[in-house]
């Protein structure tokens, strides 16, 4: 089969659950592409929507989730915004017909809902007959999903169809399949031996993810963390925010304190913790969902995260950390109550998709018409 794979550089989430089936189905022995669209489109709109997402979301992002509120009301309420929004679209797709023509692509996979708008556009064209596949990174469905004319829309939850047929998705065309995430997610490792290949003792363990602790002092609250009367250490990851790991590295713990940077290990380290600080990213979440690893949350985007943050913490799969329940008082509440742990991991075994890369591989390839 020949598969065509669209996203939109707009944070790595989308990029990286594309990427990661296209992977898959290159070891299954498929002819795979992956086109970034606003990049193909021109380079300069690619560059645009990607720092101009990351900037907004870093400057002003209060103003993000406003924007995000109105689009969510335009969409449901103006059918003139949903117009404008598929003549947009069919105005773009025109720089893709070279590459229907060319690559013939049997099935066609959309991680972000402005391509999958492209795709439809291409098909409504009668350029190309491919089955269209959308993938949901989220825990919420992107207003402008429903602007896409798709066969199936892969979810991460059975728990959202609800809501999506409310929307307006089509019941027969769902796939609560999960997030598809990297196939070493849905591996199991104990936790001592998790703990051994990273050479920390096997004691309790908290995994902090990212540089970025809303309104606090990253420093002010590891110390807090650090005084809490329990027994547990810390594995901090700084990503690039290389001056938050030399604070880091200075600062003198009573409890154990491993500080990294880049690390292609998250999965090892998911596995050797027993709770993690993160933001609600739908494909961070699925990770620690897939691992069995409870979250709390911190400083969810406004927006598509906020949304997320309600969907796991309405099923019992995390705790949210903010001004008025700090990240040490919420760490202590967890860590301190062996009931509220038990409660949360059975929740979490409930929801995890541990098997949601093999199940889209099989939806894909359920569409190959070779004899």
């Amino acid at each position: 089969m020949n598969i065509l794979f669209l996203s939109v550089t707009a944070g790595q989430g989308h990029n990286a659950t594309a990427k990661g089936v296209m992977q898959r189905m290159e070891e299954r022995g498929h002819t795979c592409k992956f086109i970034d669209t606003f990049d193909y489109i021109q380079p300069l709109i690619g560059s645009v929507v990607d720092k101009g997402y990351r900037n907004w979301i870093q400057l002003t992002p209060e103003g993000f989730g406003r924007a995000y509120d109105l689009l969510e009301k335009a969409e449901q309420k103006l059918p003139d915004f949903t117009d404008m929004n598929e003549r947009f679209s069919d105005l773009l797709s025109k720089k893709f017909i070279d590459v229907y023509e060319s690559f013939k692509p049997d099935v066609v996979v959309s991680s972000h809902p402005s391509a999958a708008q492209l795709s439809s556009a291409i098909y409504h064209r009668g350029i190309s007959q491919a089955k269209r596949i959308g993938i949901l990174t989220d825990f919420v469905l992107h207003p402008t999903w429903r602007g896409a004319d798709i066969d199936r829309l892969v979810i991460p939850s059975e728990q959202m169809t609800y809501a999506l047929v409310q929307a307006g998705i089509p019941e027969d065309i769902i796939s609560p399949t999960g997030i598809p995430i990297r196939e070493q997610f849905s591996r199991y490792i104990p936790k001592a031996e998790a703990r051994a290949m990273l050479s920390i003792p096997d004691i309790p363990t908290l995994l902090v993810m990212g540089g970025s602790m809303g309104h606090g002092d990253m420093v002010a609250t590891i110390e807090k963390l650090d005084r809490l009367p329990l027994d547990f250490q810390m594995l901090v990851v700084c990503g690039s925010n290389e001056r938050l790991k030399a604070k880091l590295d200075g600062l003198s713990t009573v409890k154990n304190l491993k500080v990294f940077g880049f690390v292609s290990n998250v999965d090892v380290m998911m596995s050797a913790s027993d709770l993690i600080v993160s933001k609600p990213g739908g494909l961070t979440s699925s990770e620690a969902l897939a691992k069995g690893l409870p979250m709390v949350v911190v400083d969810p985007i406004p927006g598509l995260e906020e949304r997320n943050l309600d969907f796991l913490t309405n099923h019992g799969l995390a705790m949210r950390a903010n001004e008025r329940m700090s990240l040490d008082y919420v760490v202590w509440q967890y860590l301190s109550c062996p009931e509220r742990q038990r409660l949360m991991k059975e929740s979490i075994m409930t929801f995890g998709k541990t098997n949601a890369l093999n199940d889209i591989v099989a939806l894909i390839e359920s569409y190959d018409k070779t004899p």
